[in-house]
């Protein structure tokens, strides 16, 4: 064989090599260990669903599911198909952030549609009490099933049930600590903890609830970041980011969506901290993988 024909055989062979790899983290591995890892190793998953312009998050670990936020009304019947198939016929807890229809649309139907045991949901100022027909469909479904909403309360912790040995995740709520005049910073917000690795969902808390939560004093230390607020810049102040300090930082955005998410700036500070990142319109539905001490990540297209 020529020197030449094997210098291009080479060539072919690491594009191909390279072709066939995932990103995970900072750096790449070989497809097939993802694969071995989460056949054999990952027990929590966390799937960011791609509902376009809204947020939608479904985790699973053994029997447990928890379900945060839902999309628009519209997305109804397409996430109660991904959630069932993924083998989910009930969910231990919803986490409605806050009473917006990007996040809660179709939440009276997936209430209506399945068995929920817990349904946590911000308490908000009677001023700024919804009268849509949104949030009137999501408190009826709630009251057909004989449920009442769990005001969400910083510093309760909440456990997945388990009947093994292995510790099972839990989850802190963080968030609303104030009262606001805006729905965005009422938001729900969770630091979800599953051996050493640890998750940070958001809703839509802007930038004075993020303040409010530092001054707390609560954790936000964590591995994965769900942006605020489809990754507007009116989120994820730079002081926010340095206390939370994600390897990985997720973005629920739609394609071409009217407001410009995710900000320029906003993947700018991602960027300058060298975190990695993923949205929703640039790889579809996104899944996190761990088993409590490593993360890696699939994603339905390459962005």
């Amino acid at each position: 064989m020529s020197p030449a024909l094997l210098v291009i055989l080479v060539i072919l062979g690491v594009g191909f090599f390279y072709g066939a790899q995932l990103e995970f983290g900072d750096k790449d591995i070989p497809e097939s260990a993802v694969n071995s890892f989460i056949e054999k190793d990952a027990d929590l998953e966390i799937h960011f669903i791609d509902v376009g312009q809204g947020d939608c998050s479904l985790i699973m670990w053994e029997d447990n599911a928890m379900l945060i936020d839902c999309g628009e009304r519209e997305n109804s019947d397409s996430v109660l198909k991904y959630i069932k198939k993924q083998g989910v016929e009930r969910l231990d807890y919803i986490i409605a952030t806050h009473p917006h229809s990007d996040h809660i649309g179709g939440m009276g139907d997936i209430i209506s549609a399945m068995d929920v045991d817990k349904v946590i949901a911000p308490r908000v100022s009677s001023e700024l009490t919804p009268t849509t027909k949104t949030y009137e469909r999501f408190i009826q479904a709630l009251r057909d099933k004989g449920q009442k909403l769990t005001a969400a309360k910083p510093g309760t912790v909440y456990t997945f049930k388990t009947e093994g040995e292995k510790k099972p995740p839990s989850f802190e709520v963080l968030a609303p600590v104030d009262d606001y005049d805006d729905l965005n910073n009422y938001s729900v917000v969770i630091r979800l903890d599953y051996g050493n690795t640890s998750y940070l969902f958001t809703g839509d808390a802007e930038s004075k609830a993020e303040k409010g939560i530092l001054k707390s004093g609560a954790d936000v230390d964590a591995d994965v970041m769900k942006m605020g607020h489809h990754g507007s810049s009116t989120s994820s102040s730079e002081e926010y980011l340095e206390a939370v300090s994600p390897d990985i930082c997720i973005i629920q955005c739609g394609v071409g969506n009217s407001y410009g998410h995710p900000h320029a700036e906003t993947v700018e500070k991602i960027e300058e901290m060298g975190a990695k990142w993923y949205s929703n319109d640039r790889n579809g539905n996104i899944i996190v993988y761990s088993d409590g001490e490593s993360i890696q990540i699939k994603t339905e297209k390459q962005g």
